[in-house]
């Protein structure tokens, strides 16, 4: 101490300081080594005091800072700010737990954490008095330092002295820097000078409730007549000890009992604490959530409470998840909602991770589902993946099977890479066949993924209009698509059903549609030869008029391709049908009474060596009667009707 080889390493300090007073400058600083030193943040925040030279009587031995320095030293307890280290280096500074000034967060502090702040301040004054025998004699709001966690302590400690050096003459040096709201008028007269700090606490629980309604906190008016009546009476042998005024109603309502029993945790029996935890919950419900964060957010989630079975059963479930807002009614929902988690809770989650207890450790383990998405991608990839890295190389195997479990659960969210490191390489593969199959079962495992359902074609917008009936039976077509009917399956047909109706043909022609041959001038020109061929009932004029139509519609197949259309051309021909059987195959009679003798075998084997005629397209008409005679079309392309693939 007071060298300048103390000074901390990766000690950085902010330019612009928090307060500057006559005595001090107060700065906020980051260290590296924060794991010593207890800060909520997890950038090791502190704060840093760099000292002023003062002169005056009190100052000829050390400056104002170097003796709160000395005092923060030697005097050590829960509501006094912490000291971590000094030294000097031009000036002195000072080094302590992370702490703001009280006056500038004080507008902030909701009425319960004002009661609760007065009681800690209460009992550091308690302890300096009754165990150390000391004085403050500078008990006012510069003095009180808000901690990380939100509980006030005690500073300023520089005019505290014993009760021996404490006189006339030592006050009258220190009134100049005191606050004088604080200071009894009648200071230099009374010849008692124990009760100073007396005065100065009823002053300070003033200056506290300022503008707040006596009604915010259970006793407060009645306090506040304490307060002026006792402590601040003009007799400093009529006011009490600084340990009776902890005994009045104020600091002892159903919040303040709460924060008492979690402080005093290890006095505690057993017995006391299974009631205790029991009902906790149910009891604080009644408070501000951010209130209970603030002020015992650090007290349930310390190291007794989470060792009590009570409070792990009981407690710690719903402290340690985030409440869900659209799981208001259920039971498993959490205590705290997210926001107030993330401010409060999620820090001393932090601290927890570094805790070398297996029993802590495994809390942390079993709820970490739970609580995992509150942090954020740094705060996992740099403080909790390496303590769990840490946690796998443990000789508890069950320590290491829960911690395996919650890599499990990083993995997803950092990454594999980073989670598992190292190289990796692809051992598996996707045996599955690429069907329609494989794309149902991907959707059943991963049912949070919303495919788009399948439309009509009715509810697409179209900029043409179409026909309803056309839409209609092309989406039969698409859905339905049957298998072609076998070969011989028309005969079994025609046997089961020996009248069609009309109605049923036209049915089964739509059915069957165009099967894309590129060969379909060909094959619509042969059959209408088979119909003219085989219709030799029909007239000379009906055959006129049917082959008109047929040849119509095979002159129009080339300009449109509509399906519809060929359909048409179709039915307009069979249309002249009047017999079904009329498409049947002509078969000759043979007079088998005629004599052997007067048939000849052989007069179909006579050869015949005519001239080879050359078809026209004038003379196609007169020609169709024979296939054989039949000569494409000159617009006709050769290579049409082979396909691309004709394997």
């Amino acid at each position: 101490m007071g060298n300048e080889n103390s000074q901390l390493s990766g000690l950085k300090i902010d330019e612009r300081p928090t307060e500057t007073t006559d005595f001090w400058s107060h700065f906020q600083a980051t260290i590296s080594d924060s794991c010593r030193y207890f800060s909520l943040k997890d950038d090791g925040s502190v704060s840093v005091f760099k000292g002023e030279v003062v002169l005056g009587p009190l100052w000829i031995a050390a400056t104002p800072l170097e003796k709160c320095s000395n005092n923060l030293l030697k005097y050590r307890h829960p509501c006094i700010v912490r000291y971590v280290s000094s030294w000097q280096q031009r000036t002195f500074h000072l080094v302590t737990e992370y702490i703001q000034p009280l006056s500038q967060v004080l507008n902030e502090q909701t009425p319960l954490q004002i009661c609760i702040g007065l009681n800690n301040i209460l009992r550091a004054l308690v302890f300096l008095h009754e165990q150390a025998g000391v004085s403050h004699n500078n008990v006012s709001i510069s003095s009180i330092y808000v901690s990380g966690d939100g509980q006030w302590k005690l500073g300023g400690l520089q005019y505290l002295c014993t009760f021996n050096d404490l006189n006339p003459s030592y006050l009258k040096h220190a009134r100049i820097h005191r606050y004088d709201k604080a200071v009894d008028p009648d200071e230099e007269s009374q010849e008692l000078t124990s009760k100073v700090d007396q005065y100065a606490y009823a002053v300070l629980v003033f200056d506290a409730f300022k503008g707040r309604n006596d009604g915010d906190v259970p006793y407060l008016k009645e306090f506040k007549k304490f307060c002026k009546d006792c402590l601040q009476n003009s007799n400093p042998v009529n006011r009490p000890n600084l340990s009776e005024i902890l005994q009045h109603d104020f600091f002892n309502h159903e919040f303040i009992s709460i924060y008492k029993f979690l402080y005093y945790l290890p006095l505690k029996k057993e017995e006391d604490k299974s009631q205790f935890f029991s009902n906790i919950l149910t009891n604080l419900k009644h408070y501000d959530e951010e209130t209970v964060a603030k002020q015992l957010g650090g007290l349930l989630l310390s190291r007794l409470t989470l060792l009590d079975a009570t409070a792990r059963r009981d407690v710690i479930p719903y402290i340690l998840k985030p409440k869900n807002e659209r799981l208001q009614n259920e039971d498993s929902t959490g205590f705290f909602s997210l926001g107030v988690f993330k401010e409060h809770v999620k820090p001393r989650l932090l601290q927890l991770f570094g805790v070398r207890d297996s029993q802590v450790r495994m809390i942390l383990l079993v709820h970490f589902t739970k609580f995992v998405h509150v942090f954020s991608h740094d705060e996992l990839s740099h403080h909790i993946l390496p303590e769990l890295l840490l946690g796998i190389k443990d000789v508890d195997d069950n320590l290491v099977a829960s911690t395996l479990v919650c890599l499990s659960e990083l993995v997803p969210i950092l990454g594999a890479d980073t989670v598992i490191g190292g190289k990796r390489s692809k051992f598996f593969t996707d045996g599955r066949p690429k069907t329609n199959s494989m794309l149902n079962d991907t959707s059943n495992m991963h049912k949070d993924v919303r495919y788009p359902t399948t439309k009509s074609l009715g509810d697409f917008r179209c900029s043409e209009v179409y026909d309803t009936n056309v839409a209609l039976m092309f989406e039969k077509t698409m859905a339905l698509n049957e298998r072609p009917t076998p070969v011989g399956g028309e005969a079994q047909d025609e046997d089961k059903n020996a009248e069609p109706s009309t109605s049923i043909l036209t049915d089964s022609e739509e059915e069957w549609g165009d099967w894309d041959n590129p060969n379909r001038q060909l094959t619509l020109e042969s059959d209408k030869i088979d119909v003219i061929e085989n219709n030799s009932s029909i007239g000379n004029n009906d055959k006129g008029n049917l082959m008109q139509k047929v040849e119509h519609s095979i002159s129009i197949e080339k300009p449109l391709t509509d399906r519809t259309l060929l359909q048409k051309a179709a039915m307009e021909a069979k249309k002249h049908i009047v017999d079904i059987s009329e498409l049947d195959i002509k078969s000759t009679k043979i007079d088998f009474k005629r004599n052997v003798d007067e048939f000849d075998f052989f007069a179909d084997m006579t050869p015949v060596i005519e001239k080879q005629n050359i078809v026209t397209e004038t003379d196609k008409l007169q020609d169709i009667s024979s296939k054989l005679n039949f000569v494409p079309d000159e617009d006709c392309d050769e290579n049409d009707g082979w396909g691309e693939n004709w394997n």
